[in-house]
C-alpha cells in the first residue's frame, strides 16, 4: 500500500481513517458510503475536459472505483478514496501540462505572425511593438478573463496596423501618382528658356527631367567628366518602420554630405526617391574618380531620431554607380544603365 501511495505518511494517514471508519455507527458508515459515491459522481462529471480520449479514460477509471466503494470493506472504500485523490491530481497535471503546450504553440504562431505583419506591413513601430509585448503576455494569461482581454488587444492592435497600413498606402499612391505625372510634364515641357526650373521640395535640388536635359547637353558637347549615381540604402525599410519624416531626415543628411563634396562646376539632381546624380566637371581618370566616389560613400553617417519617448541611433549608407563621360553611350543608354543600377539595388 504504501508503495502504491509513495510515503510513509500517506500510509499512516489511511491506517488512522480505516480505524475510524471501523469504530463508527452503522447509519453514519451508510451515510459516508453516499458521500463518497457522491463526491466520485461529481469529480467524474464535472471534471473538465481538456482532451476527449484523455478525459474518457479519466471518467472510465472513476467509474470503476464507484463500484468499488459500494463494497462494505472499509479498507476497499479508504484505498479507493487514496487512488481517486491520486487519479485526479494526475489528470489535472496532465490538463497543465496540455494547456501551457497549446499556450506555447499558440505563442509560436503569433511570433510568426508578428514577424510577418511587421516585415510587410508600413505600420508604425508602436503598432509592432505592442504586437510583440502582446506575443510575451501568451503564456502568462492564466485565467478566462485574461484570455479574453488579451484577445480583444490583439484585435484592436491588428485594426491599428491595418489602418496605419492603408493610410500609409493611400498616401504612396497619392505621391508616386504625383511624382509620375510632374515627370511627364517636365519631359514634355522640357526647361524652357527663361523659366527658372522645378526644384524638389525636400532637397532643393533640381529635378530628374533637368538631370537628364543636363546630362544630354554634356554628352553632345563632348565635354569631359563623370555621371555618378548614388543611392541610400533600405530606406524603404526605414519609411516602413519609423515612418515618412525618418527617411526624409536621413535624404537630407545625405544630400548636405554629397554637397559638401562637390567641387565647383559639379551639379547635383534629385532622380528618384533616394537617388541623387551628379555631373562632375572632374578631368581625373576613371579609376580616381571612382575611389574618391568610394570614399565619399564610405564615410560613416548617421542620426538620431526620436521615436515617441525613445532616441533611435541609425546609419546611413549608400551604393553608387559612376559612368565616365568620355566612355558614354548617348543620353538614353546612360539614362537606362542608371535606372538598371538603381532597380537592381532596389531588389537586392
Amino acid at each position: 500500500m504504501a508503495a502504491v501511495l509513495g510515503a510513509p505518511l500517506a500510509e499512516i494517514q489511511l491506517l488512522s481513517s480505516m480505524k475510524s471508519w471501523e469504530s463508527a455507527p452503522e447509519d453514519l458508515s451508510g451515510a459516508m458510503l453516499q458521500v463518497i459515491d457522491i463526491l466520485l459522481h461529481a469529480i467524474q462529471v464535472y471534471t473538465v475536459a481538456f482532451d476527449a480520449a484523455e478525459f474518457a479514460a479519466f471518467q472510465a477509471e472513476i467509474q470503476k472505483m464507484r463500484g468499488v466503494v459500494r463494497m462494505p470493506s472499509a479498507e476497499q472504500m479508504l484505498w479507493t478514496a487514496a487512488c481517486a485523490q491520486k487519479a485526479l491530481e494526475e489528470y489535472n497535471q496532465r490538463a497543465v501540462r496540455a494547456r501551457r503546450t497549446n499556450a506555447e504553440a499558440l505563442q509560436k504562431v503569433m511570433s510568426s505572425f508578428t514577424e510577418t505583419v511587421t516585415a510587410i506591413s508600413t505600420a508604425s513601430e508602436t503598432s509592432a511593438a505592442r504586437l510583440g509585448e502582446l506575443e510575451k503576455q501568451i503564456l502568462k494569461a492564466s485565467t478566462a478573463e485574461e484570455t479574453k482581454s488579451l484577445a480583444i488587444r490583439i484585435a484592436e492592435c491588428l485594426e491599428s496596423v491595418r489602418v496605419q497600413t492603408l493610410s500609409q498606402r493611400e498616401r504612396a499612391d497619392q505621391n508616386l501618382s504625383q511624382l509620375r505625372s510632374e515627370l511627364e510634364a517636365s519631359s514634355k515641357a522640357g526647361p524652357a528658356a527663361g523659366v527658372q526650373p522645378r526644384m524638389d521640395s525636400l532637397s532643393g535640388l533640381p529635378l530628374r527631367a533637368q538631370a537628364e536635359h543636363a546630362l544630354e547637353t554634356a554628352i553632345q558637347s563632348g565635354g569631359h567628366g563623370f555621371v555618378v549615381a548614388f543611392i541610400i540604402d533600405r530606406v524603404h525599410l526605414t519609411n516602413a518602420r519609423f515612418g515618412y519624416g525618418v527617411g526624409d531626415q536621413i535624404l537630407t543628411l545625405f544630400c548636405e554630405h554629397l554637397a559638401e563634396h562637390l567641387k565647383e562646376g559639379d551639379r547635383l539632381f534629385r532622380w528618384t526617391g533616394p537617388v541623387f546624380l551628379a555631373l562632375l566637371d572632374w578631368p581625373n581618370l576613371a579609376d580616381r574618380v571612382r575611389a574618391e566616389v568610394k570614399r565619399v560613400t564610405s564615410k560613416k553617417l548617421e542620426t538620431t531620431v526620436q521615436i515617441g519617448s525613445r532616441f533611435v541611433l541609425l546609419p546611413v549608407s549608400s551604393s553608387s554607380l559612376v559612368i565616365s563621360l568620355l566612355e558614354a553611350e548617348p543620353a538614353a543608354a546612360v539614362i537606362e544603365q542608371v535606372d538598371a543600377f538603381v532597380a537592381g539595388h532596389s531588389r537586392g
